[in-house]
């Protein structure tokens, strides 16, 4: 199937590709941790920011808007939610593997555009279900047989 080019100069984590993409969260998850556990003062964010983002994805960043300021999250004390997108991540691969599965030609009808098949798949293990499984994980184990897993 198709996939987005891989950039090691893409500074923005909404524009990041599917490699980059958790390195970007990975980065705000640590920042986050250490503020909170009190081992970064908020105003050695930006050159925390600006050092990981070197260390991680060999980036320089020319300024805040486009490094630590790019994201709203933390203006509105959203802390601790980022790494949730990557289990977002996480299980969208793992559904995406037992939806082929059910679906042999998923690759080909998401091509075409043909997403019909695909959502009443998604519905039927996961939409359907609502708040009837305690976690993520029940949710899993019960409509495709294992817990979130991240080998996908």
């Amino acid at each position: 199937g198709a996939v987005n080019a891989v950039d090691f100069t893409n500074l923005i984590r909404m524009e990041a590709d599917e490699l980059t993409y958790p390195l970007h969260v990975i980065l705000r998850y640590n920042i986050e941790r250490d503020v909170v556990a009190g081992d970064l003062d908020v105003t050695d964010i930006p050159t925390r920011w600006n050092d990981d983002m070197k260390n991680l994805l060999d980036i320089d960043v020319p300024d805040d808007t486009r490094g630590c300021l790019q994201d709203i999250h933390w203006s509105f004390l959203a802390i601790g939610y980022f790494p949730t997108y990557l289990l977002g991540a996480m299980m969208a691969a793992q559904l995406s593997h037992y939806c082929k599965q059910e679906l042999p030609d998923m690759e080909s009808m998401i091509e075409q555009g043909e997403f019909n098949e695909i959502r009443k798949w998604l519905t039927k293990k996961v939409h359907v279900h609502g708040k009837r499984y305690k976690s993520l994980d029940e949710m899993l184990l019960a409509e495709v047989g294992e817990s979130l897993n991240s080998k996908y």
